[in-house]
């Protein structure tokens, strides 16, 4: 083989190599993208910038789970069919942003004079929110102070993590995922 083909076809080899190292880097690039509750930065300034959560926002997802658990924290109360008021529990926690889950929202919305009080969490929801979270301690650990009672929440490497009905393992709090 001559200098000039053997020039060639290495070139060649570098080339193809480099396209297919494009093309496997490409899909490693979309799913290194997280689209859940962002805990970069200070504690104080978590929740500022999240998207908006309701029955017709992100209803099932690990985001859900985690404003949920920000409602059984506050001890907030959803109105039942017969208008009676019943508690938001732990086994609610379960990423399905519902009926009961809008109507302890609105309650909770209510309840802290947040002036959004459709059911609907916006930007005020949010912020409110965030004024009770404290950490992160050892492990990335985040309190979230209630009034009813404190849960732990997870921030690691700027990626919150709730617990499903406030057990069993930590799950990404991904906005288009749940479980």
């Amino acid at each position: 083989m001559s200098m000039r083909t053997r020039a060639v076809a290495m070139a060649t080899a570098a080339l193809l190599g480099a396209g297919a190292t494009g093309i496997a880097l490409a899909p490693s690039a979309s799913a290194a993208s997280y689209h859940g509750i962002d805990g970069n930065g200070a504690v104080a300034d978590d929740l500022q910038d999240e998207e908006d959560l309701g029955v017709d926002n992100y209803a099932e997802s690990n985001a859900t789970a985690l404003w949920q658990t920000v409602l059984y924290a506050d001890g907030a109360q959803w109105q039942d069919e017969d208008g009676d008021l019943q508690p938001f529990k732990k086994n609610q926690i379960d990423g399905t942003f519902g009926p009961e889950t809008e109507s302890a929202t609105q309650w909770w919305q209510e309840h802290y004079h947040i002036a959004e009080n459709d059911g609907v969490v916006t930007d005020p929801s949010w912020r409110f929110a965030q004024r009770w979270l404290t950490g992160p301690a050892s492990g990335g650990t985040v309190t979230y102070v209630g009034d009813a009672r404190n849960v732990t929440l997870k921030r690691v490497s700027g990626k919150y993590r709730v617990r499903i009905k406030g057990a069993g393992p930590w799950k990404l709090a991904y906005y288009d995922q749940l479980g």
